[in-house]
């Protein structure tokens, strides 16, 4: 027979096999619905940092908790944003337009003239300042 050095150092250096338990994450969003937003505070966090999500009961707002680093809690509140309505320009129909006198329309022409040298002075000021 043989004999091979190398074959019982390769036999030796072998690793032993390592098993790993996997982690185990539920699935979908961690948290519970809540009267109000003082209870999120006393409720109890994730210890591995995910976040936790408290929404209202009455669907005003939604709060986050989060364990932070440094070992304190971080609480967010989010709130829906509602749609203020906003004021609908009015245009001027043809039937308005003919109901005014000859001195309206020519003081709204001056007016517009005025309006217009204004906006021009302001966007030439722009540019000088630009240019320098």
């Amino acid at each position: 027979m043989y004999y091979n050095p190398y074959m019982n150092n390769y036999q030796n250096m072998q690793m032993p096999q390592q098993y790993t338990q996997p982690v185990y994450k539920p699935l979908g969003l961690q948290g519970k619905v809540v009267d109000n937003l003082d209870v999120v505070k006393a409720m109890d966090i994730s210890m591995d940092g995910s976040m936790n999500y408290y929404p209202l009961a009455d669907g005003s707002a939604i709060a986050t908790k989060q364990l932070q680093q440094d070992g304190t809690s971080k609480v967010v509140i989010y709130k829906p944003i509602t749609e203020q309505e906003t004021e609908q320009p009015k245009y001027v129909t043809e039937s308005d337009l003919k109901s005014f006198s000859e001195k309206e329309l020519k003081d709204m022409k001056d007016d517009l003239k005025i309006l217009k040298r204004k906006v021009e002075d302001i966007i030439d000021d722009l540019k000088e300042k630009k240019e320098k």
